[in-house]
């Protein structure tokens, strides 16, 4: 029941002040800087979404993913040995296989992301979105991240987006997936929280 949706206010001036407060937020120092910057690292999407990406590219991101840290500093750091490596590697559909196969060559288990649903226009059929993201996690993506039709949105098509977000996370199977709102096309923060929420109700 997606009725209520229509009747969400987001008060703009608040979101601004609380925005620029966080900018004054005291930064941690020293040790705990380096230890909240690793743990950054670690939950980093190492992303290539080029038109010119090539098998040799994709392997290159992946070799930095193993080792997105140079090991004297990790030395350094006392942090040599904690096998330190990004979240993800993200990459094209068509990119997949070369990226799962380069991760395996290397030894290790960073799960592959796959950018699907038409990004990152979204202005694809539902059903060639749904192709997509079969194909993506048949390829060996761990992850899928979509993205929202805009125009649903922006037309108030509150049940339509929460359909296509649902059926979008039926064909992901075992996948993970995000949804990529998009939210500087979006017209307003109250539609950011609307397609916030009915992302997260349908899954």
């Amino acid at each position: 029941e997606l009725g209520w949706i229509s009747k969400v206010h987001v008060n703009r001036p608040a979101v601004v002040r609380h925005a620029e407060q966080i900018n004054k937020w005291r930064t941690v120092k020293g040790n705990w800087q380096a230890a909240w910057l690793l743990k950054a690292v670690t939950c980093i999407d190492l992303t290539t979404l080029s038109g010119d990406d090539t098998p040799s590219n994709v392997h290159r991101l992946c070799f930095k993913a193993k080792h997105p840290i140079r090991e004297d500093l990790l030395k350094a750091l006392d942090m040599h040995d904690k096998d330190i490596t990004v979240g993800a590697v993200c990459v094209y559909p068509a990119r997949v296989i070369d990226a799962v196969n380069a991760l395996k060559a290397a030894g290790c288990n960073i799960p592959v992301a796959s950018v699907a649903a038409g990004f990152p226009s979204g202005q694809t059929p539902l059903e060639t979105k749904l192709a997509e993201i079969k194909l993506a996690v048949e390829y060996g993506a761990r992850e899928i991240d979509i993205v929202i039709s805009r125009s649903l949105v922006l037309t108030g098509q509150w049940e339509g987006l929460y359909e296509e977000i649902r059926q979008c996370r039926e064909a992901c199977g075992e996948a993970h997936m995000k949804t990529i709102l998009a939210t500087g096309e979006l017209g307003s923060l109250a539609n950011v929280y609307k397609a916030s929420m009915i992302a997260m109700m349908a899954g």
